[in-house]
């Protein structure tokens, strides 16, 4: 029989000859927990591939104090300081806005997220480049169970990517993913027709949507500049490959509407 080592050896070279890399291998045969599959009959989702499978920054545990709403948290450090999580690169509907209504979905991502994560349970956060806001608030991405928070809640369709801010960028293209088959699955906030917009949420959004968007009609990077200018760039322009987004907008409609006008080549 051959040693464990042996079989390894040639696991890794049968990944190398397909062109992927052990951690993709892995990935592949990663189940979601538990914990979660007990949610799905409330709260399901896309069938796509866990994009992420361990955090790649560093890292911290925290204990959970409570959930604010679906993308706020507060925690307590191991020194006993409490501190607001925003979570990265993700933005879910309104429940406790002071100047907006409970807005549609809210609810249910923050219940997703109270049902998923007890209080007193420890949780860690993995940190990107910039640790804070312009609130103060930590950004983090969220761990539970071997599962990160803010991509379950993209998989849901109870979150959409937002706030996208160089340098804190590390897990953007397979948050982009998720939320791509989610969207084409019409699951949660994809379910009302223009209901998602590049500026947030729109409350006169009700009509059922009829079917998903083709994820490459979504291709249109908008970027805001160092003097805070809004601008958007549409394949095929002199900038387009190189911009990095803020925003992703499927029609240069929507995209005006948010604020953005057109690059100039």
């Amino acid at each position: 029989m051959k040693k464990w080592w042996q079989l390894l050896i040639a696991v890794v070279l049968s990944v190398s000859l397909t062109g992927c890399s052990t951690d993709d291998w892995f990935a592949e045969q990663i189940d979601p927990p538990e914990s979660l599959v007990e949610l799905e009959d409330d709260f399901p989702s896309s069938s796509v591939a866990r994009q992420v499978a361990r955090p790649v920054g560093q890292t911290e545990t925290v204990t959970l104090e409570r959930v604010i709403d679906g993308d706020t948290l507060k925690v307590e450090f191991e020194n006993g300081a409490t501190e607001s999580i925003r979570l990265l690169l993700i933005d879910t509907p309104e429940t406790s806005h002071p100047t907006l209504p409970v807005q549609p979905f809210g609810e249910d991502a923050k219940s997703f997220v109270e049902r998923w994560l007890p209080e007193g349970d420890a949780i860690t956060l993995e940190y990107d480049v910039g640790r804070y806001d312009r609130y103060q608030r930590t950004l983090a991405y969220v761990w539970y169970d071997d599962a990160m928070l803010n991509e379950e809640l993209l998989r849901r369709g109870l979150a959409r990517v937002a706030y996208v801010y160089a340098p804190n960028t590390q897990h953007i293209d397979a948050f982009r993913a998720v939320e791509r088959e989610a969207r084409q699955d019409l699951l949660g906030i994809w379910s009302l027709e223009d209901y998602v917009t590049g500026n947030g949420f729109s409350s006169e959004a009700t009509e059922p949507a009829q079917s998903g968007r083709d994820a490459d009609e979504c291709n249109i990077k908008g970027n805001i500049n160092r003097e805070g200018t809004k601008i958007y760039h549409v394949p095929n322009g002199a900038s387009y490959e190189r911009t990095i987004p803020e925003e992703m907008f499927c029609s240069e409609k929507e995209a005006i509407e948010a604020g953005f006008r057109r690059a100039a080549r």
